[in-house]
């Protein structure tokens, strides 16, 4: 009872978000606090360039090292209670679900034996939307998948979204629920480089920072973080994640090709666009990048042609900065390259629940 009155006036359990990346493995320790997220410690620890490789881990024992290291650096001897890992890989999927409830007793109030069928029917839903999407998807044909989350996104009745709807009256539920799917070697491989006693989770990073973006009270936009070697995309709309896609082409595909960035940045562009054609609402507005350096900015700038075109105006275009994801506080120095990790740290902690 004493260790957990400490830990409500602590704010929550430790957490652990790790991010494995090309050249990089990152870990952040944080908790839940007051309904945000506190980083109280970070650690990263690099890679040599094919450890990890579209996100699968080609070298167990040196990621596994790697994440060791980054752990202990960011928990400074005071172990995490959860870990999420967070990978983007080529086949990395995620697919926002939206599973309508119509109440015949609008008048009388939701109580827990029908909010708890109404999350459970909504997840089985999700997962039957995703995978019949994975069926269609030629890339993941004949692939072997998991589900790495089905988190619940949202709970709306009568169009207001709430955060319990248990005693609230109405007649429209709609319970948002978003399905991360991938292939079963990545994922199982990412999970193995963190000690089983830690029982690890996974989910798509893209998807981690994606979520942290519109829990800060971003309503719409694009987010695209560039890796070494895959550049990352989410699309956010109404504070809900809708979206996610990962492609093979990131910063070192340009690091050879002076002469030719500038067109190479147009069919970049181009692919990152692709997956909004099969959407009917226009792009963003905003769109906010992670991973670009100077000598890179034609990529952000071949993207605002395209969506400009799109909506017929202007794009805002702009750096994902830590200040932007105003959702977390930090004791310790935190970078935009660390969003990824805290965005895992953000959906261990639970703090969106």
């Amino acid at each position: 009872m004493a260790r957990d009155r400490t830990r409500e006036a602590a704010g929550g359990i430790r957490v652990a978000g790790i991010e494995l990346a090309a050249g990089m493995a990152r870990a952040v320790v944080a908790r839940a606090e007051g309904g945000r997220l506190r980083v109280v410690g970070r650690g990263e620890s690099a890679l040599s360039a094919d450890a990890v490789a579209g996100g699968l881990v080609v070298e167990p024992r040196v990621v596994t090292a790697a994440v060791t290291s980054a752990l202990a650096a960011a928990e400074r001897g005071v172990p995490a209670e959860r870990t999420v890992v967070a990978i983007d890989g080529d086949d990395v999927r995620t697919y926002h679900v939206k599973t309508p409830f119509d109440r015949e007793e609008s008048g009388t109030p939701i109580v827990r034996a029908e909010a708890d069928r109404a999350v459970r029917e909504a997840r089985e839903e999700a997962a039957r939307a995703a995978q019949t999407a994975v069926a269609d998807d030629p890339a993941l044909r004949g692939v072997a998948t998991a589900r790495m989350t089905d988190d619940v996104a949202a709970l709306v009745l009568d169009g207001r979204e709430l955060d319990s709807v248990e005693g609230y009256h109405g007649r429209a539920l709609e319970v948002h629920t978003d399905v991360a799917v991938a292939p079963l070697v990545l994922s199982g491989a990412a999970l193995a480089t963190v000690a089983a006693r830690r029982r690890p989770t996974a989910v798509p990073g893209i998807y981690a920072l994606a979520r942290l973006v519109a829990a800060s009270g971003i309503a719409d936009a694009g987010i695209v973080r560039v890796g070494a070697d895959v550049t990352a995309l989410a699309i956010v709309r109404e504070r809900r994640v809708v979206g996610t896609r990962v492609f093979g082409l990131g910063r070192d595909a340009f690091t050879a090709r002076d002469e030719t960035r500038d067109d190479d940045a147009l069919v970049w562009a181009e692919i990152v666009a692709l997956p909004l054609s099969s959407d009917n609402a226009p792009p963003p507005e905003r769109w906010l990048f992670v991973g670009v350096p100077e000598t890179l900015l034609a990529l952000p700038n071949a993207l605002a042609k395209i969506v400009g075109e799109a909506r017929s105006g202007p794009a805002r275009i702009g750096p994902l900065t830590p200040s932007v994801a105003s959702r977390v506080f930090s004791d310790v120095p935190l970078n935009a390259e660390d969003l990824v990790a805290a965005g895992a740290a953000a959906i261990a902690s639970e703090v969106y629940s």
